[in-house]
């Protein structure tokens, strides 16, 4: 929380060349954010994306799903809006339609891994149930934050499998493996990374264990380039190899 806090004053304090990507600072979202009072930063921020003069500013988006982020998190807030991991995620898609260069993505790095693995879990959680359209949505959200997400494109690949979406699986997995040749896959964080290893194992395992060893074998040479000193994925690699 502290992290999110000194995040966010560093933000809305920095340099004009930031703050001039909106029309406006959002202080007081700022101050209600900081102060806890996620419900009252819910109703502010509707207010500015409904108003035509700041209706296409980042910020409120991004107050808006890091607002419903933390609702989710408490059983009081959560009863009144029962919808509000759902509602962080439509926020967080609107955000980021809205920041494309990614502005403020750095400034809010905290807010950002802890939602990148909670989209994980609930993604890992509806394959399990076999909820693929929901996974499939996960995924997407993923890939809505960093386009270059390798791991998310491969796991959307598999929910496609499941939904007997041929043409739209063989893209996802060109799509990554496009990005692992060429090595603009990003894995400059740890989220990133984790899942991109998780995606290249499962995946890998699954078609060595469909009879595809050969197609495992090339998936988890691509990803030598970044996991060679992992023990997980050297032990992977070898029981497919050998």
């Amino acid at each position: 929380m502290k992290k999110i806090a000194l995040a966010l004053a560093v933000i809305l304090s920095s340099s004009l060349s930031v703050l001039a990507q909106d029309s406006r600072e959002y202080k007081d979202l700022l101050t209600l954010f900081v102060s806890e009072k996620y419900d009252k930063v819910v109703q502010k921020a509707t207010g500015y994306t409904e108003d035509e003069d700041t209706k296409k500013d980042a910020m409120p988006y991004l107050f808006l799903s890091m607002s419903y982020f933390e609702i989710n998190k408490k059983d009081d807030l959560r009863a009144r809006y029962p919808d509000a991991f759902k509602m962080c995620l439509k926020y967080l898609k609107a955000y980021a339609s809205k920041d494309k260069d990614r502005v403020y993505y750095a400034e809010y790095e905290d807010f950002f891994a802890k939602l990148r693995y909670a989209i994980i879990a609930e993604g890992e959680l509806m394959m399990d149930q076999a909820k693929y359209t929901k996974a499939k949505s996960m995924y997407s959200y993923l890939i809505n934050l960093e386009e270059k997400d390798a791991g998310a494109h491969i796991y959307l690949g598999m929910t496609f499998i499941a939904l007997k979406s041929k043409k739209e699986a063989e893209t996802a997995f060109a799509t990554a493996k496009a990005m692992l040749s060429d090595k603009t896959a990003k894995t400059n964080n740890k989220e990133l990374s984790d899942l991109l290893k998780n995606a290249l194992i499962t995946y890998s395992l699954r078609l060595n264990d469909e009879g595809s060893k050969g197609e495992a074998k090339e998936w988890m040479e691509l990803g030598m380039e970044w996991f060679q000193n992992d023990k997980e994925y050297k032990v992977t690699y070898d029981s497919i190899n050998g």
